[in-house]
């Protein structure tokens, strides 16, 4: 299970699941705040700007992990190592309990397996199933349930080397859906 997959829920479960993850699961965050700048630590030398980003809004961009996106401004931004060259990284409103995370693994199959879904989900749900593509990458969407979130809206899809599972409230699936339409994988 992904220790910091909770913190997108309420301003007190985040802090709450955050704090937790980090003082006993040795979640290490790499760099909070990068909402100011939409770039993260390990890619702010090397990323240019390359598109116009629109009023309202942030772009991210990772060299690390070869991917950009533009997301609401309001959105606090957090990088946590997971170990292993994995990172979550959460976009969160606190105040108005908005807010999806992305948790990126090393990944060397093309597809993801049962058993990487068992891993990662362990609810085991995957309801109303459908494919998806972003940015090329084809990939999974469906709805599970979380024991502590609830409902949630999952899309997972793989990508040179790199598994990314991307979460959010059920209730947040469309403002989610908007979001990934400008995810752009990026080459340096």
């Amino acid at each position: 299970m992904k220790p910091t997959r909770f913190g997108i829920l309420s301003a007190v479960a985040v802090a709450i699941m955050i704090a937790a993850a980090l003082l006993f699961m040795n979640t290490t965050p790499i760099r909070e705040g990068a909402a100011q700048a939409g770039v993260s630590e390990t890619s702010k030398e090397s990323v240019r700007q390359t598109r116009e980003v629109p009023t309202g809004a942030r772009e991210y961009r990772s060299a690390e992990y070869n991917f950009s996106l533009l997301y609401p401004e309001d959105l606090k931004v957090a990088e946590h190592s997971e170990g292993g060259g994995a990172t979550t990284i959460t976009f969160q409103n606190t105040k108005t309990v908005a807010g999806f995370q992305i948790f990126i693994v090393p990944y060397g199959e093309s597809q993801v397996s049962e058993e990487r879904f068992k891993l990662d989900e362990p609810s085991g749900i995957r309801e109303s199933l459908a494919p998806i593509t972003i940015d090329g990458a084809i990939g999974a969407s469906f709805f599970s349930n979380n024991l502590m979130l609830g409902a949630t809206r999952e899309v997972w899809f793989v990508h040179g080397g790199y598994l990314y599972e991307v979460s959010t409230l059920r209730s947040l699936d469309t403002w989610l859906g908007q979001i990934l339409k400008t995810w752009e994988f990026i080459t340096e």
